[in-house]
């Protein structure tokens, strides 16, 4: 039994450095090419330990979890927690989805193998043998396997989006409860500048009846500019803000905004409970009357209610 070490070394090279990017790319997180091939580097370096007996214990799960950690901070340096908690797990799923496929391919195309030491090697005196399905596996079934997760990804993902799309939007304010039709705009990305809370935009219509006049009147002008907050009830004041924005033509406009005690956004069976800022609009969000709320898509990701 022959094992080649440089094949090893140069096959799991690759595949680490293309499962790492395919990790960026789910999670939609950059990355610079030297730290990828720095990580992948690491990664392959992983393999000597075959080579080497007494390194046995770097074949237990501990050590393998400090391997995987260290490549993905590697890849995408210092992160918050939960960032590096949705990569590494990205990571596995990826890993264990397209090595599996991988892993069948090559024992459909090699007939005499055997795993050792969790590495596949053929038995064969010349490096042709080994060197055949190792090509097949790179050029013909990484990029396969990686296909089919992309297209399942996208599936989900698309799924998943049409079922949020539209969900139940319900405002509370002091005693008051409104409810209404909202619809999920992943491109909103308004935020109140100081405190970075994201902002919803909601018709004026909903909230109207308890609005102050000096509010919905300066919102049905349409002209925040000249707007002073100091006139507004004293109730009302802290509750207050004016968000700058730009609009298509880059100029720059104001969007006067309230704070609700809470927001309760429902899909389905999943209830969440956040905090944002409440942008008000006069007319109508949709031509066809379908929701009265444009709903920021950080409203999905805050903790959910029990």
């Amino acid at each position: 039994m022959t094992i080649y070490a440089d094949v090893i070394f140069a096959v799991n090279l690759l595949i680490d450095y293309m499962l790492l990017a395919a990790t960026a790319y789910i999670r939609r997180v950059p990355y610079k090419k030297w730290r990828m091939v720095a990580s992948s580097t690491c990664g392959a370096m992983y393999t000597i330990f075959i080579f080497f007996p007494p390194l046995s214990f770097a074949y237990t799960i501990l050590a393998k979890f400090i391997f995987s950690c260290m490549m993905i901070w590697l890849v995408f340096g210092r992160i918050r927690v939960w960032g590096f908690v949705q990569l590494l797990v990205t990571f596995y799923f990826i890993s264990f989805f397209i090595g599996g496929g991988l892993f069948a391919l090559h024992f459909f195309l090699q007939g005499k193998s055997q795993l050792v030491n969790e590495i596949i090697v053929t038995h064969s005196g010349s490096a042709s043998s080994v060197a055949a399905p190792t090509f097949l596996l790179l050029v013909i079934g990484f990029p396969a396997m990686w296909w089919l997760t992309k297209k399942g990804y996208r599936s989900v993902e698309a799924s998943r989006q049409k079922d949020v799309q539209y969900v139940e939007f319900t405002v509370e304010i002091n005693e008051y409860t409104f409810s209404c039709t909202g619809f999920i705009d992943t491109g909103n990305q308004l935020h109140d500048p100081l405190s970075r809370t994201p902002v919803s935009i909601v018709e004026l219509s909903v909230l109207e009846s308890i609005l102050p006049a000096q509010v919905t009147a300066a919102v049905k002008a349409d002209d925040l500019s000249a707007f002073d907050l100091s006139m507004v009830d004293e109730g009302w004041l802290p509750r207050m803000r004016l968000i700058p924005y730009r609009t298509v033509s880059a100029q720059m406009r104001f969007l006067l905004a309230i704070r609700p005690d809470q927001v309760i956004v429902k899909t389905g069976e999943e209830t969440y409970h956040t905090k944002m800022f409440i942008g008000l609009r006069t007319g109508s969000l949709a031509s066809d009357g379908s929701y009265q709320a444009v709903v920021h898509p950080k409203a999905l990701i805050h903790k959910k209610a029990s």
